[in-house]
């Protein structure tokens, strides 16, 4: 055999063995599987609440993207894999989990999904947006009544048929996107109210309402621990979006508000650190070391020391301090008249940036070359999942 007829069977075989891999990894959750603490979906690792979860659906699903009000399915993003779980506490459907992952790897990043842009929620907090990374997370209720399909949809009330399982047409939703300029990964929790201490019906909905929760102190609680557990998984499921989540467990829902976010963070990284050593990756003395680490930021955030944003803030207000008063200091040397100088350092700053954005407009106007990173994510979901509006 020929080279070139080597290189292409080499190519070939590296292929057929990629494919194979890769199918064994997104058809490993199968419907009536039972999986717990983490799920593989399209080879992303994605954190679950404490218990046992049921798959109750597989699916793939089209990417739609939404411009100006009209949406339209994305064809070149491939097929998105979707997995539905449902827990069962008490007799009643307490969790469901939709999961949705890309399943072919996109160069142009998979932008954010519009709850997270909203304002007449719980809540939707961006912690970073770029042309193509993202992480948000948002919280809402949902309603199911009308055109509102409930979580799971079919698949879930099949399942609650089959197991005699009550199923609450009142939830409260937890979203998280992570996405980078490759791959996605969107998580909506959705938490039946009873299960947190609150019972709860559609009939029930404006009680729940944003506009109205703070009424109701109850409530209000069962939301902050809802909100304060979905800022615990952010973390997490952007080390799964890459394979390289750390933590095997996760805490529960309930009291999630009491648990401060440094501590979760410190339990999270000596758990990572007891794998290591378990896998013998660490001897015992850097293992030792590396904890007492981890124990002395704990000790220098109680003392109140400077956080790294704190200090960063605080050195660019002195910069410009020190480089306006020089700046006034060396005008001043050949002008010689204080209040001359001070208008003059005024200016500069005033025509500096003048200048700065009509160079940035003549690039985009004359010569037709924009920004080479996008201002914003594209607004992208996936099949059906349920993106239904609160109240």
């Amino acid at each position: 055999m020929n080279r070139p007829n080597r290189a292409i069977s080499a190519l070939l075989g590296a292929l057929v063995l990629g494919v194979a891999t890769f199918a064994g990894t997104v058809q490993a959750q199968t419907v009536g599987t039972v999986v717990k603490d983490i799920v593989d979906v399209a080879g992303k690792q994605v954190p679950l609440p404490p218990g046992d979860f049921t798959v109750l659906a597989v699916d793939n699903v089209p990417a739609r993207i939404k411009k100006s009000g009209a949406e339209s399915e994305r064809l070149d993003l491939g097929p998105v894999r979707l997995v539905v779980l449902g827990q069962i506490k008490d007799g009643r459907m307490a969790n469901v989990v939709q999961i949705a992952a890309n399943l072919i790897q996109y160069h142009d990043g998979w932008g954010m999904t519009e709850d997270c842009t909203r304002s007449d929620l719980y809540a939707a907090v961006t912690q970073y947006k770029s042309g193509w990374d993202v992480s948000c997370l948002y919280l809402k209720p949902l309603a199911v009544t009308g055109d509102a399909e409930a979580p799971g949809g079919e698949a879930l009330r099949q399942f609650a048929q089959g197991s005699s399982v009550d199923v609450s047409d009142f939830w409260l939703v937890a979203g998280l996107r992570i996405a980078n300029r490759r791959d996605v990964v969107d998580v909506r929790y959705h938490v039946d109210p009873a299960t947190l201490g609150a019972a709860a019906t559609a009939a029930e909905a404006a009680s729940w309402a944003p506009e109205s929760i703070e009424q109701h102190p109850a409530r209000l609680a069962i939301v902050k621990d809802l909100a304060a557990w979905a800022g615990l998984m952010a973390e997490p499921l952007d080390q799964g979006l890459n394979g390289r989540l750390a933590a095997t467990s996760f805490p529960g829902m309930r009291n999630a508000a009491a648990v401060a976010p440094d501590d979760a963070r410190r339990a999270a990284q000596i758990a990572s650190l007891d794998k290591l050593r378990d896998a013998k990756a660490i001897d015992d003395a850097e293992y030792q070391r590396q904890k007492a680490i981890i124990a002395a930021g704990a000790t220098a955030a109680a003392a109140g020391e400077w956080t790294y944003a704190q200090v960063a803030g605080w050195k660019a207000f002195t910069y410009r301090v020190v480089v306006t008063t020089i700046n006034a200091g060396i005008d001043y040397i050949f002008i010689g008249r204080p209040f001359a100088a001070g208008v003059l350092v005024i200016l500069q700053v005033v025509v500096n940036t003048t200048k700065f954005f009509f160079h940035e407009m003549m690039w985009q106007e004359l010569l037709g070359i924009g920004p080479l990173q996008r201002d914003g994510p594209n607004i992208i979901e996936f099949g059906r999942i349920v993106t239904a509006s609160s109240g």
